[in-house]
């Protein structure tokens, strides 16, 4: 039986419920009610197929006929077809368009961002319009192409953010930057890579050699070695003299000069590595202690002119963070609507405004611990890596009763206290524009303003303030005056 007279034409899947209309097409029956509510307005109803039109909208009747038929159908595709090649398992990506059990997926789609099995792939080789689109092997990760703040697909590289972004990005927030095609910048980063890769491809020849010199070496060590053993058991006096003396001088010059040219070779390249990274560092710290010099704030006065504006972001509060206004955000449990934006498993919240330049806060924080963070907004939302500090794209404070721990990528660092109720924030991304790491700094504020702890890093992130709260604790970003 061909398929096609079993099939509704709006999901393209096999009838569910099939009804007749009068014109004589058949639907799933909530393919055609749904179709039917969005014509409601226009008072007239048509067919999806022919368009006949109908006045009043028909009663829809279930086609008892083509149910059986159907579940016939049904049956007899899943007694003949293989299970483990037809139907998606656990591992499996499967087709996006099935309904019930899931056939496994063939194709994914860029432009559609759907997956799609066998059946359900055939209108992209069968339409002219769809035949255009970029068909790869099957994917899981195609939502990490939609941008998650405009829900549309992500074409555009932002060179200034070091990131994907949407046609609406480049609108708003990235409006201005060095912004080039994603397939553009993708061409960029695999010439550099293939440069790379032919540095490493020369690196393994050069370390190969070295092993061939080395074992040459051994094996004529292995050679010498035999030869002293049969040597040893010789019962002639002079013979044993005379070999004795040839092979002495062998395994004292021979052996020992491919391991000195190794050796040396080894000595040579870790003094150039060494002399490289020392002229590196210094050329680094003259550079910034001459920045400190000049730009640096001395003074918390000084500090003020950076002071921005920053506003808690309510679509990344996990529940047990409840906001006060704009500013304030305390640990208490408040039941939200799901969010892709919301952390799920960390009382966590971030801060709306993307960060550029140099910026200055004070934070007031009260309970038993908080983190203070600065973080990239790409964080995971959920598990253990969308902790604060237990990734390389966050760097927090860790506030409490004794002191403060320094987090970042897992690792830890203790800073004794005692500690202070309000914590000064300072990031300096101006400098990685010079060449140099950027800055980010945090002070005990009392009545004198104290380092804490700071971070030289390369940030290509998005960056924005954060918070993580325990039982208990609350924060405060203070308002300051750059006057």
């Amino acid at each position: 039986m061909d398929l096609e007279k079993l099939s509704c034409s709006i999901c393209l899947d096999l009838l569910k419920d099939p009804v007749t209309i009068p014109c004589g097409h058949s639907y799933c029956m909530n393919c055609i009610r749904s179709h039917w509510d969005e014509e409601d307005q226009k008072e007239t109803h048509s067919c999806p197929q022919c368009r006949q039109t109908f006045r009043p909208r028909p009663d829809l009747v279930r086609n008892t006929m083509f149910a059986d038929l159907v579940e016939e159908v049904k049956k007899t595709r899943l007694q003949s077809a293989p299970a483990d090649l037809c139907y998606a398992g656990p591992g499996d990506v499967s087709c996006d368009f099935c309904t019930g059990r899931k056939l496994k997926a063939v194709k994914s789609c860029l432009q559609c961002l759907v997956s799609y099995c066998e059946q359900h792939l055939q209108p992209h080789y069968d339409v002219a319009a769809l035949k255009k689109h970029k068909l790869v092997d099957p994917s899981r990760k195609l939502e990490e192409n939609i941008c998650s703040r405009h829900n549309e697909v992500m074409k555009i590289f932002c060179r200034t953010d070091q990131q994907c972004i949407c046609y609406l990005c480049l609108m708003d927030e990235h409006k201005g930057h060095d912004t080039v095609s994603a397939a553009a910048e993708r061409k960029d980063k695999q010439r550099e890579l293939a440069a790379n890769r032919d540095k490493i491809q020369q690196r393994i020849k050069e370390k190969e050699n070295s092993v061939k010199v080395l074992q040459q070496e051994i094996a004529e060590l292995r050679r010498i070695s035999s030869e002293l053993e049969q040597l040893s058991h010789t019962e002639d006096h002079i013979q044993f003299l005379h070999n004795y003396t040839l092979l002495s001088a062998a395994s004292d010059a021979r052996p020992v000069k491919h391991t000195e040219g190794v050796a040396a070779a080894v000595s040579d390249t870790t003094d150039e590595l060494q002399d490289f990274l020392a002229e590196e560092e210094s050329s680094q710290m003259a550079q910034l202690s001459d920045e400190k010099r000049k730009e640096y704030p001395k003074t918390r006065h000084e500090f003020f002119k950076y002071s921005c504006k920053t506003t808690l972001d309510p679509s990344t509060a996990h529940e047990y963070i409840q906001l006060e206004g704009k500013f304030k955000a305390k640990n208490s449990f408040v039941r939200k609507l799901p969010h892709p934006d919301r952390f799920t498993d960390w009382p966590q919240v971030l801060c709306r405004e993307n960060m550029t330049g140099r910026h200055y806060w004070e934070v007031e924080w009260k309970g038993p611990e908080v983190f203070i963070v600065v973080s990239s907004k790409s964080i995971s939302r959920s598990g253990a890596e969308s902790a604060f500090g237990n990734n390389n794209i966050s760097w927090a404070l860790q506030c409490f009763c004794d002191g403060y721990e320094f987090r970042c990528n897992n690792y830890r660092t203790y800073i004794p206290g005692p500690p202070s109720s309000r914590i000064g924030v300072y990031l300096d991304l101006d400098l990685q524009k010079r060449g140099l790491h950027s800055i980010l700094s945090f002070y005990s504020i009392t009545d004198t303003m104290t380092l804490i702890h700071r971070v030289q890093d390369t940030f290509n992130w998005q960056l924005c303030l954060g918070f993580g709260l325990s039982e208990g604790a609350s924060v405060e970003i203070c308002k300051l005056s750059k006057a």
